[in-house]
């Protein structure tokens, strides 16, 4: 069973052995590398050592600024989130709003860093308890962070009552999380702008009051 824990060794952690010098970029080197090798192979094959080697930086380097695995991908995930923004969508209505952030999360999945976070999604699937609070980060909550957009439009009358507004925002999250894998299997991205769109749409026509 893999646990969300690696340790530093405690040699690591007492002096900083030979190996490279340290990076001024030494962070977003490794939190590059966490996100590469979380997305190629996952919770298990993600390791300290791994994320030294493909960043390029001394092993001593990485145990000495990170406790463990989990840390440096939960500070890799934050950095991510820092670079990918939640859309403005000050002033719009409601279809503009959810287009907005379907263009926004399907250009995440489909971005460098996608096959992370749609990882992310398999290991709290694996693992619950140890992927809960990563998955709550708002770049995680992906379309979910419409949820009070979508509540108020129910409470105006713009959607039926009794809206299911989970099941409503999972079949938009869900429809972009397959679209990008198949995409990226068929080396077609040109679509997903116009396919978050569509989704929208097709999911609003179902719940209009």
């Amino acid at each position: 069973m893999t646990t969300a824990t690696e340790s530093a060794p405690a040699s690591a952690r007492r002096r900083r052995g030979p190996g490279r010098p340290r990076h001024a970029d030494t962070e977003p080197r490794a939190y590059a590398a966490a996100l590469a090798i979380f997305g190629r192979r996952g919770w298990a094959g993600l390791t300290l050592d791994g994320v030294a080697g493909e960043a390029g930086i001394g092993k001593s380097s990485i145990y000495l600024r990170w406790s463990g695995k989990r840390e440096l991908l939960t500070e890799a995930i934050e950095h991510l989130a820092a670079q990918h923004p939640t859309p403005d969508t000050s002033g719009m209505g409601l279809s503009e709003h959810l287009v907005v952030h379907a263009q926004a999360r399907a250009e995440l999945y489909l971005g460098e860093y996608g096959p992370a976070m749609i990882e992310l999604y398999a290991a709290a699937a694996g693992a619950p308890e140890d992927f809960a609070d990563l998955c709550l980060r708002d770049v995680s909550r992906g379309m979910h962070g419409s949820a009070p957009r979508v509540r108020q439009a129910i409470d105006d009358g713009e959607l039926a009552p009794g809206t299911d507004v989970v099941a409503f925002l999972d079949a938009i999250e869900g429809g972009l999380m397959v679209n990008a894998v198949v995409a990226r299997a068929r080396g077609d991205h040109q679509r997903a702008s116009a396919f978050a769109e569509h989704l929208v749409h097709q999911q609003l026509e179902g719940v209009r009051a």
